[in-house]
């Protein structure tokens, strides 16, 4: 099969650079390299003094060394970096899946979760997050964990914090998660891009080492605001991310050097700016709940908060259409989300919370004024 054109990219790529108000990003609004230079007491003068050669295919090892601290028990030589999550994750899919395969999923998912098993010819096992979402309740959940690991499959996807909903694995769901992959025969890749920013101190849990058949995939780029550096990793056992390097050496090959150093010296001293980021993404989450249920948002009924990441997933009135409503939002009030329907359900819309409180408060006032008039010309 084909892969088919990337829905919720093409959207964004139309709308994310001049929106007013950008809600349709699923990460920080990103900073200028003063900025990141200030907050990581950086003198951009020792990027003169770097080399331009390629960096090894696997990654610089004192980037490696940094990244694997961010994990229990895993070794520098268990991690490969790459050019962001998306080409992890492409390889991975490359590695476990053949036609025919079954991958299990929560659902909705991010398209890169589930397209590139797709048009590797894998059938899809979706377990929706929806009624537990719409119901306010915590967590994952025994059903739809015990649904995951239904059938066997050959893959299952474990994306945690949830995009879009902003779920997290909570206590329960990890005894569960455990229990259930004693004696799974096959593989588990967690997908665990917001791990910087979740409810849990620190950072979020990371399921990978639950059993020997796991991989995690991480980055920086969308926690950070520095989605320009694109830098991603792969955690996995050793000779499982030796086939992995094999085939990143058909793809990217190697990283920028300049993005290595820039992503290193940030986790080294990734702390006070996490704080900041995280305040500022608790308040921009309560005001909009604020709002939300105040029903001072025309068009959303209801709005369960995310406990981790950057985006959450709003209710919209049943008569609306989620395209149409998202093209009004941006038309009427320089508000951009993405629709639902990008992400192949229909009745929501997915909210990225990682703008600054002033341009966020500056959209939620005009959104605040659309009149009854214009959303009833949406109704199907």
């Amino acid at each position: 099969m084909n892969l088919r054109e990337f829905f919720i990219e093409d959207r964004l790529e139309k709308f994310r650079t001049e929106a007013p108000c950008n809600l349709g990003e699923s990460g920080i609004r990103n900073l200028d390299l003063d900025a990141l230079a200030e907050y990581l007491d950086l003198d951009l003068r020792e990027l003169g003094k770097l080399s331009l050669a390629d960096s090894p295919n696997s990654g610089r090892k004192d980037l490696r060394e940094e990244i694997s601290k961010l994990y229990h028990n895993v070794s520098p030589d268990q991690v490969l970096v790459t050019t962001g999550t998306g080409e992890a994750l492409f390889i991975a899919f490359h590695l476990f899946l053949q036609n025919g395969d079954l991958t299990s999923l929560f659902w909705p998912a991010f398209q890169a979760l589930y397209e590139v098993p797709r048009s590797l010819g894998a059938n899809l096992q979706k377990v929706n997050l929806l009624p537990r979402l719409e119901n306010e309740e915590l967590g994952f959940g025994k059903e739809n964990l015990n649904k995951l690991f239904q059938n066997s499959p050959k893959l299952i996807v474990f994306n945690h914090p949830h995009n879009p909903t902003g779920i997290i694995a909570e206590e329960e769901d990890k005894k569960e998660v455990q229990r259930l992959s004693a004696n799974f025969p096959n593989w588990i890749l967690f997908d665990e891009h917001y791990r910087f920013l979740s409810e849990e101190e620190d950072l979020g849990w990371s399921g990978f080492g639950i059993c020997e058949n796991s991989i995690s995939t991480g980055s920086i780029t969308k926690c950070f605001g520095v989605m320009g550096l694109r830098i991603g990793w792969l955690i996995g056992p050793r000779d499982w991310i030796q086939k992995a390097r094999s085939m990143k050496d058909y793809l990217t090959h190697t990283v920028s050097p300049i993005s290595e150093f820039l992503t290193l010296k940030l986790l080294q001293n990734r702390k006070t700016l996490q704080s900041k980021i995280q305040e500022t993404l608790k308040r921009n989450i309560r005001t909009f709940a604020h709002a939300a249920r105040e029903n001072k948002l025309p068009g959303i009924i209801s709005f369960k908060e995310p406990r981790g990441g950057v985006v959450g997933f709003a209710k919209l009135q049943p008569s609306l259409e989620s395209r149409k409503f998202a093209d009004l939002l941006y038309e009427k009030a320089g508000v951009f989300v993405l629709p639902s329907a990008d992400f192949e359900t229909e009745g929501y819309i997915r909210l990225g919370f990682g703008e600054t409180e002033e341009r966020f408060r500056l959209g939620l006032a005009r959104w605040s004024n659309l009149g009854s008039d214009e959303i009833a010309l949406l109704n199907k």
